[in-house]
């Protein structure tokens, strides 16, 4: 690979050290755990990826995530219907991303080297996704066919059937979709920067993280996944577009901590680590030191909306009340479950870096 801006960077930090302090502190006051249909989901998981995904490859890649073990993370009291619904967006997301993201092989062309191939897939991936949730309403369908099914989305099918069958009034399928879609288009961003080898300013970076790190549908889906329906004053209020916005937030620079080490073996340098020692000059101990105390203020300001979020519903019944709590609770538990799988991933692999005292040391 030719020696790009991006790449240079992540050739300076080599041989340097990663020092993340504990973080668990972050964490502490927030709802997490393990949720007891664990072993089933990842039974459920695989079965899927052997039905979906037909390179065998990417087959044994995506088993290797462990999609079933992160949804338990990051739910651990959802239902088991609700709970594999949720383990089904999350292989659309990781399966279409590392599709864009990630070259099979180096010496066959993919839609990861081949920019104009990946736009006609994401083309492809917005028009099925559409048709799956309106069955061909809103001008989603040409010629009186329905779109065709891109492999690399194809598990779209399973998650939409479930969706588009949940209680009245739990998911916003309009505003789901614009979530995915956001995603999906996000994507095209940060594949042109990884292309061209050129490194975005932290400015152009945020623009296209968020969708790129596909919070927001799992935030959309909160209410489903708890089988609640909040009245729309509350659930769509100032608060939680700050609770959406800080759980999108805080995981994506926990990400960027934690995965450092494996993009920079995949040279892979579209991380906001360094991107902002590129922009700013200053070493790794500053930037991460900075970003850590993001994830502090991050968290506190997801703390202020959800108290808020609860004095409002003080003027509600009792149902209501409980239906707050058990949907800000699923925002806590889907940020502590990324910080758990972030840390213990085989993806991120860097597990035996952890000190005693909660810190990791990572060698890059």
């Amino acid at each position: 690979m030719f020696e790009c801006e991006g790449v240079a960077v992540l050739r300076g930090l080599e041989g340097q050290l990663l020092q993340v302090p504990d973080l668990r502190p972050i964490y502490a006051n927030w709802t997490s755990g393990l949720n007891p249909h664990c072993d089933e989901l990842r039974v459920f998981v695989d079965e899927n990826i052997d039905r979906y995904v037909t390179n065998e490859e990417v087959k044994t890649k995506t088993k290797a995530i462990d999609l079933g073990w992160f949804t338990s993370l990051s739910y651990p009291s959802a239902e088991i219907e609700q709970l594999e619904t949720m383990a089904l967006i999350s292989l659309v997301f990781f399966i279409f991303d590392d599709t864009i993201d990630k070259e099979i092989d180096h010496e066959t062309p993919d839609f990861a080297s081949d920019f104009d191939a990946a736009t006609k897939l994401r083309q492809a991936a917005i028009a099925y996704m559409r048709y799956q949730f309106f069955q061909g309403r809103n001008g989603f369908m040409s010629n009186g066919q329905p779109p065709r099914v891109p492999q690399e989305f194809a598990t779209f099918e399973a998650f939409a059937s479930r969706v588009i069958t949940a209680a009245p009034g739990q998911i916003d399928l309009s505003r789901l979709a614009d979530d995915i879609q956001e995603f999906i288009e996000a994507t095209a961003l940060e594949q042109t920067h990884r292309l061209s080898g050129s490194l975005p300013s932290t400015e152009d970076y945020w623009t296209y993280r968020h969708g790129v790190g596909a919070v927001f549908p799992y935030c959309t889906l909160h209410q489903y996944v708890n089988n609640i329906r909040l009245p729309d004053d509350l659930a769509w209020c100032d608060e939680v577009r700050v609770m959406r916005i800080e759980a999108s937030f805080q995981p994506l620079l926990c990400n960027d901590l934690y995965s450092l080490k494996k993009e920079i073996k995949e040279n892979t340098p579209t991380n906001l680590v360094p991107i902002m020692i590129a922009e700013s000059g200053r070493s790794l101990d500053s930037i991460v030191h900075e970003l850590v105390e993001k994830m502090y203020s991050s968290a506190g300001k997801f703390d202020t909306a959800a108290a808020s979020l609860r004095a409002k519903g003080c003027r509600y019944d009792d149902t209501v009340r409980e239906s707050i709590n058990m949907f800000i609770k699923a925002f806590e538990s889907f940020q502590t479950g990324c910080f758990k799988f972030f840390m213990n991933s085989r993806r991120f692999g860097v597990r035996e870096y952890e000190q005693e005292d909660g810190s990791y040391i990572i060698p890059l």
